[in-house]
């Protein structure tokens, strides 16, 4: 195979895996033609059969995602109702308190494989649950083994809840992309891109697992619970496809959390290429959330009475039980005694300690302290007592 992605070579590969040619939505086109060649051109791969491969990953997803559509039109009649969205910067604990809440069983999370395989496989029991959590737990094993750094960086577990930014990746057009591949033209394309066609595809993706739920026998109403960073900024998309979605915002020293961040994006960077990309992920991760954070405060000023919950990263790194009686407590739910066993259960299993800690400065991203404050000095001023 030629070491580059072929956007025909792609798309008739998942067509003849699949038996089926209807993608679905034929926005992702566009970004799918944009993220292959700033890869092509501008990012080195030493793994090209894996990078092939997770392409074709997401592409023979969105096909049986089409077909059940075609077949199941009631999917998109499922409510997903009014959903509990963590939005914040990266590294601020957001992913502990994501876990912490998901264990207590009172919310409808999506653990990693269904995010890594959305899709039911037609012609397999239950629609492939048991190849689909199979192939996801071989992809877990699989990264950490390329790049252990992910480990530290933001672990991910097959049966874990994980980050709905990962549902996201299915139409090509989506920030996590910039972190993961080193193309600039693909960044610069995705933070001016309009996001209505992404958002619109989350929101069918949550219909389609809610409608698997409930033909597993998971029909007790739970409230959606979601999180990733790439919300932040992008508020205004989750009012427009939610009927009044709730919010999460976790808070952490932007001079702290973005070389946290950028570290991470390294690890997950080494998944396909052994080349040092570190010049250029400062600037980009930074001016990413730099703009999601001066969003994010215009949309606030735009809707002041919006109950918003914002939590400290010390704390939740704290005192768990803190922080998650606060979300219990500001969103009116109960928690049952099963529900706090299952969260003290969680934080006691998942201590800081378990994993060696990460190691990141400013200067390891090719920026300064003063450069982040800077950045973000209105996101600074705005919540002093929280950073």
């Amino acid at each position: 195979m030629t070491k580059k992605l072929d956007i025909t070579e792609l798309l008739h590969t998942a067509s003849e895996r699949t038996g089926l040619s209807d993608f679905g939505p034929p926005d992702f086109r566009e970004a799918l033609e944009v993220l292959v060649k700033g890869i092509n051109e501008e990012v080195h791969i030493d793994r090209w059969y894996d990078l092939r491969e997770r392409f074709l990953r997401l592409l023979m997803n969105r096909l049986w995602f089409a077909k059940d559509l075609a077949e199941h039109p009631e999917i998109l009649d499922e409510d997903v109702g009014s959903p509990i969205v963590i939005s914040a910067l990266p590294r601020t604990a957001s992913t502990k308190l994501h876990r912490m809440l998901g264990a207590s069983g009172a919310f409808r999370v999506t653990p990693m494989w269904q995010t890594h395989m959305f899709a039911r496989i037609p012609g397999l029991p239950e629609g492939g649950r048991a190849r689909r959590i199979a192939e996801t737990k071989e992809y877990e094993d699989w990264q950490y083994r390329i790049s252990p750094g992910l480990l530290v960086g933001h672990p991910m577990f097959t049966h874990e809840p994980e980050e709905d930014k990962d549902l996201g990746e299915f139409t090509f057009r989506h920030t996590t992309l910039l972190g993961m591949f080193s193309s600039m033209a693909y960044a610069g394309w995705v933070m001016q891109a309009d996001m209505v066609p992404m958002y619109d595809y989350l929101l069918a993706q949550l219909k389609y697992l809610q409608w698997q739920a409930r033909e597993w026998g998971d029909t007790v109403t739970k409230p959606w619970l979601l999180k990733t960073p790439c919300h932040f900024g992008y508020e205004t998309y989750l009012d427009r496809i939610f009927d009044q979605p709730r919010f999460i915002v976790t808070h952490r020293d932007p001079t702290k959390c973005i070389p946290s961040i950028c570290t991470a994006s390294l690890s997950a960077r080494k998944l396909y290429s052994d080349e040092d990309t570190a010049t250029n992920v400062g600037a980009s991760v930074s001016a990413l959330f730099s703009r999601s954070a001066q969003d994010h405060l215009q949309w606030r000023d735009r809707h002041p009475g919006r109950p918003i919950l914002d939590l400290a990263f010390a704390e939740i790194n704290g005192d768990g039980m803190s922080a998650t009686r606060k979300v219990f407590d500001f969103f009116g739910l109960p928690m049952s005694a099963q529900a706090e066993a299952g969260m003290r259960g969680w934080e006691e299993n998942n201590r800081r300690d378990r994993h060696a800690p990460g190691v990141y400065s400013s200067e390891m991203i090719g920026m300064t302290d003063d450069q982040l404050r800077e950045a973000f000095k209105p996101y600074i001023s705005r919540f002093p007592s929280l950073l």
